[in-house]
Formats: C-alpha cells, structure tokens, sequence
C-alpha cells in the first residue's frame, strides 16, 4: 500500500492521510482519469484529474500553491483543479512511493511556519523574515507573494519556523 495526502479544492475540508490499494482508489479521489504532476524540488507528485479543467472542476488553491512553489516556472501559468493525492516520486521501475515522511511531518506535525527566499545574488543559502505562520498555506501564499513582488527572488520555500 501506498500512503498518501488527499488534499480536497474545497478549503473548508481538511487534508488527510491515506492508504491507497492502486490505480482505481486514486481515480476515485480525484473522480476520473489521474494524471501525475510533478513536485520535484519536493520529492513528491500529485495525481490529479487528467481533465478537471474539461469537466469544470474548482481550482485547488493549495495544490496549485504547492506546485508553483515547487516549480516556479509554472507560476500564473496554470492551476490544478480539483481533489488531488498526494504521494512520493515514482521510483526507477515507475511504481508509486509514498510520500515522504518529511512532507508528512511538515503538514501534520509541525506547529508553525515560516517562509524563506533565495535570491539570484546568493544562490547558495535562503533567507527569510521575522514573520511566522500559524497555516503552511498562508505560509506558502507569503512566499509566492514575496516572489511576485520581488524580482531578485529565484525559489521559495516553506519552513518549520
């Protein structure tokens, strides 16, 4: 089995941990057809629906935050819509892993948040700001906003404060 983080579009709904079987009890969750997008700075995927835009899907903000923090060259670019699974990187033979425990710990475990920057004259190290947050996701919207107002900004990322 594989465990996973169902992350619901609806922001009322909380995320969740769980185990998944195969292919069917992922296409349940996201209703139809998946799709894998790739988180890689995270060491991690979403499977999403394949055609959530087609079918009028919501947009997901917190996957969508996620994924244009781990690549930010997809930034107000495109969404992601829908419920969405996340899980671990494929390993060599292309078999779904779970996700990884650091991203379990990160969204159940840690109390609080704070985010950190790193900028085109120092590319070897992040920096951040006194502010912390009580919610990755207002975390990870902190960050994005950051890069989109300052143009130094090369990668954003969200930390244990």
């Amino acid at each position: 089995m594989v465990t996973g983080i169902v992350i619901p579009a609806d922001e009322d709904q909380p995320i969740f941990q769980r185990e998944f079987r195969g292919l069917s009890e992922y296409q349940e969750v996201v209703g139809g057809y998946i799709e894998a997008v790739d988180l890689g700075s995270l060491g991690a995927s979403f499977f999403a629906h394949d055609e959530s835009k087609l079918v009028g899907a919501p947009m997901n903000r917190r996957a969508t935050l996620a994924w244009w923090l781990a690549c930010p060259y997809m930034r107000h670019r495109d969404t992601i819509g829908g419920d969405v699974v996340l899980i671990g990187l494929p390993d060599a033979e292309g078999d779904t892993k779970s996700v990884p425990d650091e991203l379990i710990a990160l969204l159940f475990n840690t109390k609080s948040y704070k985010a950190e920057y790193q900028t085109a004259d120092n590319d070897d190290a992040f920096n951040s700001n006194s502010m912390v947050y009580d919610d990755y996701w207002e975390a990870a919207n902190a960050a994005l906003v950051k890069f989109d107002r300052w143009a130094a900004v090369i990668r954003a990322r969200v930390v244990p404060a």
